[in-house]
């Protein structure tokens, strides 16, 4: 039986959740295979989250633009590492000891971290097998360029072309989008949805939802809506910030609009297919999913550096509206619910943009490592070649 090991590292949600569907599509694909996912934080010394994780929540609560002047400077002198190469190693010793210890014939890492991490265990043989890099955003960073890494898949074209320009062979490249659960795609009945959901009868549905690690103020964003002028039903989804889920289950029946409200839930699918507009935090996987939903968006409060590309990507490509502020949400909500014509061409082009199937094309990249394919065979699959040509814009 062949052994898969998915590397993350829980800085946010989206990665733990790629490489959740990334086990499920590998098990569909591939048979005999046995694949594990490895959460770097779960075994990594006691210090390391306070030294790299910790510094990087504190300046997106308390100042974000500092990291994003740290993003870009990276970017700028093209750093190829996160960290200096002593916090990996000491850090997570016992990562490097586990992955050594269950001797994979693939590892695939779906966070910047982890494949550096990844990176050295491989640099100092504690593993030989091939390395499959899957990027979550989209557009690429610098430190995603090691020579351990065998393959990319990502995407975009314009993430290609990035890693292509930092030296790596477009060969080993593939442009497969965002590993995503295929069911965003399925052709769910609006009404009856709603009606599972216990959403009352009157007005548009909004969709709200703060990110998985609740970054975004989602309370504020709610309250903004009575600004609106419109009668709507609101589904707000706070992610695992319990605070911040009790602040906005607190607004109901202070807030005149129609508010259901929701921390971690699998039901995602079926709140995008309810829904007539989507407001977020423009992570990488709740876009794509939103994509496939054929769901327009609004897209407010990013990360600065990967998130904020993720939004001038979206936007140039008619499948976004950008609120810069607060304040602006109101607005663009009321102009976007008052013109369904807009709201259907954006869906439209949502659809056309979007890669539902990226789980399973990733997976299928996955099996040809997996079988020691070459690069040149592996992109001449024709599953993949087509897969790819679809995609690019």
């Amino acid at each position: 039986m062949k052994k898969v090991l998915i590397l993350t590292l829980s800085v946010g949600a989206g990665h733990v959740q790629a490489s959740s569907v990334l086990r499920s599509a590998l098990g569909d694909s591939t048979d005999d295979v046995n694949v594990k996912i490895l959460d770097a934080l779960d075994l990594a010394e006691p210090w390391f989250p306070w030294l790299y994780v910790q510094p990087y929540w504190w300046m997106l609560k308390y100042r974000r633009q500092l990291w994003g002047a740290l993003y870009e400077w990276r970017q700028r002198r093209r750093h190829r590492s996160t960290a200096p190469r002593w916090v990996f190693r000491r850090g997570c010793a016992k990562v490097l000891t586990e992955i050594q210890r269950f001797a994979p014939d693939l590892v695939i890492v779906t966070e910047i971290a982890a494949a550096e991490i990844a990176a050295l265990g491989k640099r100092e043989g504690r593993f030989s097998s091939p390395v499959l890099a899957v990027l979550t955003d989209f557009q690429a960073e610098t430190p995603w360029v090691q020579p351990e890494i065998d393959f990319y898949c990502v995407a975009t074209q314009l993430a290609r072309d990035q890693l292509a320009g930092w030296g790596i062979s477009q060969s080993r490249i593939l442009v497969s989008g965002i590993p995503i659960d295929p069911s965003f795609a399925l052709p769910f009945d609006k009404a009856e949805v709603r009606r599972s959901l216990g959403l009352k009868p009157g007005g548009p549905v909004t969709l709200l939802m703060a990110g998985g690690m609740g970054l975004a103020p989602l309370d504020l964003m709610v309250s903004s809506l009575e600004r609106c002028g419109l009668p709507l039903r609101v589904i707000a989804v706070a992610g695992r910030d319990e605070a911040l889920h009790a602040r906005v289950r607190q607004l109901r029946g202070k807030v005149a609009l129609d508010l259901r409200t929701f921390g971690w839930t699998n039901r995602v699918p079926e709140l995008m297919a309810a829904a007539d507009l989507f407001i977020t935090k423009p992570g990488g996987l709740s876009v794509s999913e939103a994509l496939a939903s054929g769901l327009p968006m609004i897209l407010t409060h990013p990360i600065p550096g990967p998130e904020e590309r993720n939004i001038r990507y979206l936007v140039r490509r008619g499948v976004a509206a950008h609120a810069k502020h607060l304040e602006e949400i109101p607005s663009f909500t009321f102009q976007l619910l008052r013109s369904t014509g807009k709201r259907e061409e954006m869906s439209r082009l949502a659809r056309e943009f979007s890669r539902p199937e990226a789980a399973y094309t990733i997976a299928q990249v996955g099996k040809a490592l997996l079988e020691k394919t070459t690069y040149i065979d592996l992109l001449a699959q024709p599953s993949l070649r087509s897969g790819e040509s679809a995609f690019l814009m």
